[in-house]
């Protein structure tokens, strides 16, 4: 990938080289056109999910980004994300660059662009959490205390249950006691690690990882405050549940955050490479 800007800017998901077509103009027509709108056709997929995948020699409508101009004929390469599907499909793009020299790594690196996109997207999600080791699932239980007070709400007359005050999108914290057989980002003892995560199926809960005694494999693990498990909106923000001993938990959250070891590539394959094994140093 090109240096990120010094702006923060959206994450790209479709990334492609591509020769502009036409200008002011889409390829559906409940696309909005104005001057930054856009035919493109696409000449290489460099990077994309699953539904963008199969795009190259297609034309695609591309809302430019900033206040560069383009002309007809000229090949760029477009950091874009989903907008509109139809017939064809529209895109926002994040940034926009004319080829150069310094794409040719890029372009000729050859593989798969889904699998490609994947593995950028799990080193961010590697360099954002807290913890990455590989172990066992050896129990899993309610946390600490949860159940004591549900029987003191409900001795007082209070309509609840062990999760704590009803409430709309309730994660229903469950706690993993992992046996740590492996620590490659962060620093932990070897022993056990216990980790909250969220049993419900909620729409908001459902992509979590959900853990059962046995249970062997990667786990990338977010460090959050009590304070801070405040109700969230999405799958990936902390929510609120039971109190637990000590200022902080062990928490996963996101899809990513649990890799069995049966999983080809991902994390698993990420590991062995030469800029993992470089991040997976112990900090100072």
């Amino acid at each position: 990938m090109p240096a990120k800007s010094k702006k923060e800017e959206p994450n790209p998901t479709f990334i492609f080289k591509g020769t502009v077509m036409k200008l002011r103009s889409a390829t559906m027509e409940n696309v909005p056109v104005s001057d930054r709108t856009i035919v493109v056709r696409v000449d290489q997929i460099v990077e994309a999910p699953t539904s963008l995948s199969r795009y190259a020699g297609k034309e695609v409508t591309v809302q430019l980004s900033g206040r560069g101009t383009v002309r007809v004929g000229q090949e760029m390469m477009f950091y874009t994300g989903a907008w509109i599907f139809g017939d064809s499909v529209a895109v926002q793009s994040v940034r926009q660059e004319p080829v150069k020299a310094s794409h040719d790594a890029l372009l000729e690196r050859g593989g798969d662009p889904v699998e490609h996109l994947r593995n950028r997207q799990i080193r961010a999600h590697f360099d954002d959490v807290h913890l990455v080791l590989t172990g066992k699932v050896t129990a899993v239980r309610f946390p600490a205390g949860s159940l004591t007070r549900a029987k003191s709400r409900k001795a007082a007359g209070q309509k609840t249950d062990w999760k704590g005050p009803a409430s709309e999108h309730d994660p229903k914290w469950q706690e993993a006691v992992i046996e740590i057989t492996g620590v490659h980002k962060g620093k932990h003892p070897r022993g056990n690690i216990v980790v909250r995560f969220p049993s419900s199926t909620d729409v908001r809960w459902y992509k979590a990882p959900k853990f059962q005694p046995g249970q062997r494999g990667y786990f990338m693990l977010h460090k959050v405050k009590r304070t801070q498990m405040e109700p969230a909106k999405t799958v990936g923000s902390p929510t609120r549940g039971p109190k637990a001993k000590g200022p902080e938990v062990y928490a996963v959250l996101h899809p990513e955050d649990f890799q069995p070891y049966d999983r080809e590539g991902g994390l698993k394959a990420l590991l062995d490479s030469a800029f993992l094994k470089k991040k997976s140093e112990p900090r100072a």
